[in-house]
């Protein structure tokens, strides 16, 4: 793109000259003098030449074949939104109208089901919480209580432990509103964090173990979501697409794998790298690299199950617990 940019600028620039010289005759005499002068018509020549082929490579070549990569972090920020999106359309919360969802920060967007769940687990009689703000900030508002110190001290107190110290929590109360807000103080995630919880989801959906799968995942792609292999495979060369569909592919074909094979070890196999594979009928036991690649993949399940990626992780809108009310009432709880 940066070589299409300069191209432009330098037609600009040598249509101007054109234009500007031919428009007196001082100006055609030395456009025709550097013209005819042996040093610089060959110069001139090959510089066209080049601006050329430039422009033609991109007026006729797949804009797709030129981008290596997609803008991986705008792909969680959608999947932040539709997750807000999901959970107000299942009553788990409603949205403020004057919440932009537009930029929603995963860092943020992805703790809301631990936020529910902390919430439904403190409070006996639970109102609907309402999400008033996400962005680089999450404001949660809780109403209808008319007493929340303990409650919210506690609940702050949870919230803390389960985020870490990156994590600012802070419950702001006056009267019956009461609006926890967090703000998200460390480094951005990386994409192997970014992929969590979609491989969480996918897991769940085709219950298969979701450490194996973004083992598998990291030993593919090395969590490059825009990787696109000469022969038009991406993430898991699976399919020709990109994005985190592909992570829902990937689990969905594990499972199948998982279901069809008499060992993980065999179902596992399947999952070689399209361009690593050479022969897809081999025996992986036959075969020094697939037997390593297999054995890597398999001793870094443990990392990612120490990590969090165990099925009793699974979201909020998969646990049965976590069912707040509908309706907003004023409660007059004591502070137990």
């Amino acid at each position: 793109m940066a070589l299409l940019v300069i191209a432009i600028i330098w037609i600009a620039i040598s249509a101007f000259l054109v234009l500007y010289l031919g428009r007196t005759p001082k100006g055609r005499a030395w456009a025709g003098l550097i013209w005819h002068y042996h040093r610089t018509r060959p110069v001139l020549l090959a510089f066209a030449v080049f601006v050329a082929l430039i422009v033609a490579a991109y007026a006729l070549y797949p804009r797709g074949a030129f981008e290596s990569t997609l803008d991986s972090r705008q792909v969680f920020v959608d999947y932040s939104k539709a997750m807000v999106e999901k959970l107000v359309a299942e009553n788990y919360l409603s949205r403020d109208s004057s919440c932009d969802l537009e930029r929603p920060m995963p860092e943020l967007a992805y703790n809301l089901p631990a936020l529910l769940k902390i919430y439904n687990e403190e409070v006996r009689r639970p109102t609907l919480p309402r999400l008033v703000r996400l962005d680089d900030t999450l404001w949660l508002s809780f109403d209808g209580y008319k007493q929340f110190k303990n409650r919210g001290i506690r609940i702050v107190k949870k919230v803390q432990q389960r985020l870490g110290p990156r994590y600012l929590v802070k419950i702001d109360s006056k009267g019956e509103k009461h609006r926890l807000e967090l703000v998200y103080r460390g480094t951005p995630w990386s994409i192997e964090q970014l992929c969590g919880l979609p491989a969480m989801e996918a897991s769940v959906r085709e219950n298969v173990d979701p450490a194996l799968l973004m083992s598998i995942i990291r030993h593919v792609s090395n969590f490059d979501l825009g990787y696109r292999g000469p022969r038009g495979e991406g993430l898991l060369a699976l399919d020709s697409g990109t994005g985190l569909s592909q992570i829902y592919t990937g689990a969905s074909l594990l499972a199948a794998y998982l279901q069809q094979e008499k060992t993980v070890e065999d179902a596992v196999a399947q999952l070689y790298p399209v361009r690593e594979r050479g022969s897809l009928h081999e025996e992986w036991r036959n075969n020094p690299l697939k037997q390593s690649w297999i054995e890597e993949v398999l001793k870094d399940v443990p990392y990612y199950r120490n990590n969090g990626l165990v099925r009793d992780s699974a979201a909020v809108t998969n646990q049965e617990d976590a069912t707040p009310d509908g309706d907003a009432e004023t409660l007059e709880e004591g502070e137990d």
